[in-house]
């Protein structure tokens, strides 16, 4: 198996949107190290961070962070070990859409 560090996703999302950040393939594993969620305004923004299999709604179970409140021009990092095996979405919702999502870590083929 072949361990390629690499930014997973960075997304922009819509206001209220869930968006995935990244997917787990088939036959692929990845070790999230550190999630970035960037403030690119003056206002406080709230934000939620999800990891959920792909073949389950989302429940209280697959939330990381739920409502958390991201201040005026801040970036909040993220680092521990989140893993995913295959079929495993990461995604994130914010009330803004000027906040940024990144995650970084390693993936394993």
């Amino acid at each position: 198996m072949a361990n390629i560090h690499k930014v997973l996703g960075q997304i922009n999302p819509s206001a209220n949107t869930l968006t995935n950040v990244y997917v787990t393939g088939t036959g692929t594993s990845a070790i999230v190290g550190t999630i970035t969620i960037r403030n690119l305004t003056g206002a406080n923004a709230s934000y939620s961070l999800v990891v959920r299999p792909n073949n389950e709604s989302i429940n209280a179970k697959h939330y990381i962070v739920r409502g958390g409140i991201l201040p005026g021009n801040e970036l909040i990092s993220i680092t521990g070990a989140v893993t995913m095996n295959a079929g495993v979405i990461l995604a994130a919702n914010t009330n803004s859409s000027s906040v940024t999502f990144n995650a970084y870590g390693v993936e394993i083929v």
